[in-house]
């Protein structure tokens, strides 16, 4: 399944207010995770419909850091050796793994979660995250989070 998302950086002062806001509401639920979803977005007044279709494609750029980390989210076929090939396609990208979860397979699926530090690798994100695509039994790959 062929996922041609793009990935862009973009400054906050072109954004739309309801995309600023899921940005505020994500903010308040990292830091009182006690609080409801439906109390949080009132705070802002925002939709929780709003919320719902930002709140998976919107996050933050770290600029304090002259790191560039990423998480990923590969959907891959259980099959020996897989995890392997990845690891070893990062390295060659000259990608360093900081931290890795692979989940127990479900019917011949498994999901691998994987933080990056990416300062080093010449790829673009867009670039990695196609690339990865293309390995055999990787079905999906997401990107998560990113730190810049």
């Amino acid at each position: 399944m062929a996922d041609n998302k793009k990935y862009y950086l973009i400054r906050e002062d072109v954004l739309p207010e309801s995309i600023k806001k899921t940005l505020k509401v994500k903010e308040l639920l990292d830091n009182e995770p006690h609080l409801a979803i439906f109390d949080a977005v009132k705070r802002f007044d925002l939709s929780r419909s709003a919320f719902y279709k930002y709140k998976d494609t919107i996050f933050p750029v770290d600029d304090s850091s002259s790191e560039r980390h990423m998480t990923i989210l590969l959907h891959v076929d259980d099959t020996v050796g897989l995890l392997s090939r990845v690891l070893e396609f990062i390295a060659l990208e000259q990608g360093s793994v900081l931290t890795i979860h692979q989940s127990l397979p479900i019917k011949d699926k498994t999901t691998i979660t994987m933080t990056l530090n990416a300062t080093s690798m010449d790829a673009t994100i867009n670039g990695l995250l196609d690339q990865l695509k293309q390995l055999d039994g990787v079905n999906q790959v997401q990107l998560i989070g990113v730190t810049m």
